[in-house]
């Protein structure tokens, strides 16, 4: 009871200090469109969606960063990457987040049909929108047609492709092409690129790695940020500790200790991995994966690895 109290009252004063802020950023409570905190680009969004208005509009107010847009913007501005993929988009807070050069092409996915509408306009806005390519699909290891896609109407973060993720009778069915990132980036583009990449796709992230091979034997270097979930990759059909042995052939894996600090730590055995509540079979962790031959350069200044 005391949680719960304690959650309501956090709550309504979230509610009541960000109700005044809202309005007076946006003149309305349910913007179609804002701005996250520390960039000047419009993200077009689904005013409906609880999902969108939390992170696109309530946290930039209150000046958070996700984890992820600080890696990817410090990295973005480190490494220089010419060659962007960013599977999971939702509503592209990392892409339409962040700067680029002028040398830089994009590659964004996202499966929920829902998103792409307001994805086009935040890609459109962007001044470097003309250089990116969203694809609508689901990203795997192998092209497939009409393969289920379960999006969660209340809120679309949590979308998936995994039926455990969304199996309830709310939830809208899609049937989706499946794609490889291979087949969408061309080999001229990849060839000696370095590259920037994030996956956020709810389990998917195994399947998608394997169609994504051709494209990281092709660049310079490679350097990544992924969700590893024990149990959302064995919904997805693979087991977790083959699935980072895998990982580990490809990359030195760091997993993210703390986003505060920046600090990293390599990865040498599924044991080492964080279990959420002690528990040996849930796993929930940030991975950064990196080109095994990528020499000492790659490490954004103010990250630190741990020993």
């Amino acid at each position: 009871m005391k949680v719960s109290l304690y959650k309501r009252f956090e709550k309504a004063f979230k509610e009541a200090y960000l109700t005044p802020l809202t309005l007076l950023r946006y003149g309305t409570l349910r913007p179609q469109k804002a701005r996250l905190h520390g960039s000047p680009h419009w993200i077009y969004i689904d005013p409906s969606d609880p999902c969108a208005i939390k992170k696109v509009v309530h946290e930039p107010l209150r000046g958070k960063v996700s984890d992820n847009l600080v890696f990817w913007r410090d990295f973005t501005a480190h490494l220089r990457p010419n060659l962007i993929v960013d599977v999971g988009l939702n509503y592209g807070e990392c892409l339409f987040g962040t700067d680029y050069g002028p040398e830089v092409r994009m590659f964004g996915f996202e499966a929920n049909p829902r998103l792409i509408p307001h994805l086009e306009k935040s890609r459109e806005s962007h001044p470097a929108g003309e250089r990116m390519k969203i694809t609508n699909c689901l990203v795997s290891d192998v092209a497939a047609d009409d393969v289920p896609f379960l999006v969660n109407p209340d809120w679309s973060g949590s979308s998936s492709a995994v039926r455990e993720l969304n199996d309830r009778p709310e939830a809208i069915e899609f049937k989706l092409p499946a794609r490889t990132i291979d087949s969408v980036v061309p080999a001229e583009t990849a060839a000696g690129a370095r590259l920037l990449f994030k996956m956020d796709i709810e389990g998917y992230e195994s399947r998608a790695l394997k169609g994504f091979v051709e494209t990281l034997e092709r660049v310079s270097l490679a350097v990544g940020f992924i969700e590893f979930d024990g149990q959302y990759i064995r919904w997805a059909g693979e087991d977790p500790n083959d699935y980072l042995g895998w990982l580990q052939q490809r990359f030195r894996t760091y997993r993210l200790v703390s986003i505060k600090a920046k600090a990293l730590r390599e990865i040498q055995r599924f044991e080492e991995l964080p279990k959420l509540h002690g528990d040996p079979n849930r796993v929930h962790v940030d991975l950064v994966l990196v080109s095994r031959d990528a020499g000492d350069g790659w490490l954004a200044p103010g990250w630190t690895i741990q020993a």
